[in-house]
């Protein structure tokens, strides 16, 4: 009894740890600037496809109300690289269809901007920094070699093979903050828990931000649960170095030219 109780004791201390670990990384990582009486503009750690980190700025509007927003700058710099979200109703709606998922909003001008409280201004403040990572990501739509949107290609790939989901769903870490997962599979009496993560482009950037939020979401859920990443390698060659950073966190690679390989574990 008494080895089971240190095996415990340890364990909760090794939870703490890292735990700490990755509070102490973020707080490293995290700056902040006034910009003026009610406009702060806060750097966070979490790269776009500039390995630029995320900027948002914060709006205090009085009464414990505020504005979170990128300025505009999402989107902007994804019109200067070339990818022009008017330039079809497809993009127009995956655009939407992503930023309506981390629960943000679209202002006319192309800023993406959300209001909250006092209370949940840090929640908030987190799915935007999350959702303009995956908007930038949009960019790598723009090769002409891509002949259809990723996001639709996975799910209409799990429909075709009877694999039962819930797409869309946002879990809380350790952190209390909520990290979005584009797919979950339910568990089982043969199969755990199964998150899903669909990567247009996978690099090393990529690959951290997955890393970093899904340290944060495992110890929240069922000791047997997965995380598979689905990621587009069509027509492109992914990095072995990046394969395998994803797999010594425990994390499974789905490669989209091998996606067959993966029907039976997913639709178990």
């Amino acid at each position: 009894i008494n080895n089971v109780r240190g095996d415990m004791m340890m364990k909760q201390q090794i939870e703490k740890d890292f735990w700490k670990k990755y509070i102490d990384w973020l707080k490293q990582n995290i700056s902040e600037y006034k910009v003026n009486d009610n406009i702060y503009r806060i750097t966070l750690p979490f790269l776009d496809r500039n390995n630029d980190y995320v900027d948002i700025y914060i709006l205090d509007k009085g009464n414990g109300l505020y504005t979170i927003t990128d300025d505009g700058y999402t989107i902007s710099d994804l019109k200067l690289g070339g990818f022009d979200i008017g330039a079809s109703a497809k993009r127009r709606s995956l655009l939407d269809f992503i930023v309506s998922s981390y629960g943000i909003n679209r202002s006319e001008h192309n800023e993406l901007m959300v209001d909250c409280t006092e209370n949940d201004l840090p929640v908030k403040k987190h799915m935007l920094a999350q959702c303009m990572v995956k908007v930038s990501d949009m960019f790598y739509l723009s090769r002409s070699n891509v002949q259809s949107i990723f996001l639709d290609d996975v799910q209409n790939f799990f429909d075709k093979n009877d694999i039962r989901y819930v797409n869309n769903i946002c879990l809380i870490g350790k952190s209390k903050l909520a990290t979005h997962y584009d797919f979950a599979v339910a568990r089982s009496k043969r199969s755990p828990e199964r998150l899903i993560k669909v990567v247009n482009n996978m690099d090393l950037n990529a690959a951290r931000n997955i890393i970093v939020s899904w340290n944060d979401t495992k110890d929240m859920r069922q000791q047997e649960t997965k995380l598979y990443t689905f990621i587009q390698d069509t027509d492109k060659k992914i990095s072995e170095d990046v394969i395998r950073a994803i797999q010594e966190y425990g994390i499974n690679t789905a490669l989209w030219t091998e996606k067959d390989k993966y029907v039976q574990e997913l639709s178990a």
